[in-house]
C-alpha cells in the first residue's frame, strides 16, 4: 500500500495471498479520486530469485475487465506472463528486472512504462526508509 501506483496515486486497498495460485487485488486511487483496480495471479515463485505472474485490470472483486472500459489502451500479449527477476549484487544491493506482458512500444505509448518507473521509485524510497530504521 505504501508504493503501489504511480506518483500521486494512493493504494487504499491491497489484499495479497502471496503463494503459487494466490492472488493480489489492489486499488490505485488517482489524485482526482478515480479508482483503478489491478489483480495479479501468481504462477511461479522462487524465493529471492523470480516471480512469474499475470496482472490485469479488475473490478473491486478481482474479476478481469477490459482496459478499454477504463479508457486505457493496453496490448497484453495473450498467454504471456509478467516476470520479475531478482539478482543479489551483494552489499545489500539487489537488481530487479521486470519483464511485462505487453510490447515495449505499447508500454511506452500507453504510459505503463513511466508508471512502472514511478512505482519502482516509490519502492526504493520505502526500502531506503526501512534501511534507515535499522
Amino acid at each position: 500500500m505504501q508504493w503501489w501506483g504511480p506518483k500521486g496515486f494512493t493504494a487504499p486497498v491491497c489484499q495479497m495471498d502471496f503463494r503459487v495460485g494466490g492472488k493480489l487485488l489492489c486499488c490505485m486511487k488517482a489524485p482526482d479520486g478515480q479508482e483503478f483496480w489491478n489483480a495479479v495471479e501468481y504462477h511461479e515463485i522462487v524465493p529471492y530469485e523470480k516471480i512469474v505472474s499475470l496482472m490485469y485490470f479488475a473490478d473491486p472483486k478481482g474479476n478481469r475487465i477490459d482496459p478499454a472500459q477504463l479508457g486505457i489502451e493496453h496490448e497484453a500479449i495473450d498467454g504471456a506472463y509478467d516476470v520479475t527477476i531478482f539478482e543479489d549484487f551483494g552489499n545489500g544491493q539487489t537488481k530487479l528486472t521486470f519483464i511485462g506482458n505487453e510490447p515495449m512500444e505499447s508500454a511506452k505509448n500507453s504510459g505503463q512504462m513511466e508508471g512502472w518507473i514511478q512505482i519502482l521509485d516509490k519502492v526504493a524510497a520505502v526500502v531506503a526508509e526501512l534501511a534507515q530504521a535499522k
